[in-house]
């Protein structure tokens, strides 16, 4: 603990992106180039790869999955639900201190940032480390800002990027945080090639972006917002167990 940082990767949260993740997918008819910054191990790399079930309804999945690979996520407002998987091509991440689920060592600390009793999300996490085991990806040690432009380029031309967080700037400071929407904001707005950009944030970490400076009305535990583009889509649990659409 006095060695590490807290760097939970929770698989869950891709159940509240893969609505929008798959929006992209269908609406730019074109394979996804995955950029996560603040990837931890990379886990949330993989929405392909998993299952999903809205609502207690069928398990969405490319192929069969173990149950516990298979993220629940109850929705209201009536959100765009995904009937198929997008294809996703090239996968990274970014992180100052990347985890290696082929370490032992690294994969028990992610166990550890885990509430004792929370077996669900350890039994998840144990299942999403053999997923990324068979097909680790690619993680760059870097700044969110600095680096993340070379890592850009770096994807295949025949895709469209989706730079990607969940639960990462409460842990950077207000001018790194500035200084990133800037670098997405300016990326996003760049007609030369495509890129897309989502965020799954607790409050007050995205100025000028609305909705995610204030609460929620009626306080929810660990609700986050999230955002395309700078617009918010959604309230979400923090785990990605809950997903209320803004519309």
């Amino acid at each position: 603990m006095l060695a590490r940082n807290t760097q939970t990767n929770e698989a869950g949260r891709s159940a509240v992106l893969l609505p929008l993740l798959a929006h992209i997918a269908d609406s730019e008819n074109t394979p996804l180039a995955l950029i996560e910054v603040g990837a931890s191990a990379g886990l949330c790399l993989y929405p392909d790869r998993y299952g999903y079930s809205y609502d207690d309804g069928p398990v969405l999945s490319a192929s069969a999955v173990p149950d516990a690979l298979v993220m629940e996520c109850a929705t209201t407002g009536n959100p765009p639900l995904p009937t198929s998987l997008p294809h996703i091509s090239f996968r990274a991440g970014l992180d100052l201190n990347p985890l290696d689920v082929a370490k032992d060592d690294d994969v028990a600390w992610l166990e550890a940032l885990i509430w004792p009793e929370h077996v669900q999300r350890r039994d998840r996490l144990r299942a999403a480390v053999e997923v990324a085991r068979r097909d680790p990806p690619l993680l760059l040690s870097g700044d969110l800002v600095v680096n993340l432009e070379s890592l850009v380029d770096s994807a295949p031309a025949d895709s469209v990027v989706v730079v990607f967080h969940s639960a990462v700037l409460g842990y950077v400071d207000e001018p790194g945080r500035e200084a990133f929407q800037d670098t997405m904001r300016r990326l996003t707005a760049d007609r030369s090639r495509p890129v897309h950009w989502l965020s799954n944030e607790g409050y007050g970490v995205l100025p000028g972006v609305e909705g995610a400076m204030a609460k929620a009305e009626v306080e929810v535990v660990r609700l986050f917002v999230l955002a395309h583009n700078g617009s918010p889509a959604a309230r979400t649990g923090g785990h990605g167990q809950t997903l209320d659409w803004l519309g």
